[in-house]
């Protein structure tokens, strides 16, 4: 057996290792740590050698040996393994970015009264942000008489909201 079929062999194990990890008990965090611009210590990390090692190693592989074109083509194919890999994660950040708008204001929002105090006018109701339902403190005001289930709109912060208005 040739050495760039054993770095093909543990760099694949490695990946496979490393993806079923993060599937399954979540974000593996090996990588480097290099104070460097943004694309280098994106580039540089474990999971970009690991990408360049499998391009390098199966390459020579399938050309059947370890020449000078060999390795030049192995050099350039283990670069666009990494470069696709960089590329696949900054698309897939911008996605969740877009979907995940981490803000603290809420404004006229719908809402369903879950549980309501009377006498201190204070209760809580359903929104849902980022996609899932989530509860959050209502404070009302005089004269307000809230039931359970009663859809309203309501605008605050994720932590307090108050009633604008009732929907009907």
């Amino acid at each position: 057996m040739n050495w760039y079929e054993i770095v093909l062999i543990v760099s694949s194990g490695l990946f496979l290792f490393s993806t079923i990890a993060s599937l399954f008990f979540g974000e593996v965090d090996v990588d480097l740590d290099v104070n460097a611009d943004f694309l280098l210590s994106d580039v540089i990390s474990f999971k970009g050698l690991l990408h360049f090692a499998i391009g390098f190693s199966l390459t020579l592989t399938l050309m059947r040996g370890a020449t000078f074109t060999s390795v030049g083509i192995g050099v350039l194919t283990g670069i666009i393994f990494v470069a696709v890999l960089y590329y696949l994660y900054k698309m897939v950040y911008r996605k969740l970015e877009q979907n995940i708008k981490y803000t603290n204001e809420i404004k006229e929002m719908d809402a369903e009264v879950y549980f309501w105090n009377e006498n201190q006018k204070i209760g809580e109701v359903f929104v849902t942000l980022e996609g899932r339902p989530v509860t959050i403190t209502l404070q009302g005001a005089e004269g307000i008489n809230l039931e359970k289930g009663q859809k309203i709109k309501v605008s605050g912060t994720r932590q307090l909201v108050y009633p604008v208005n009732f929907i009907i």
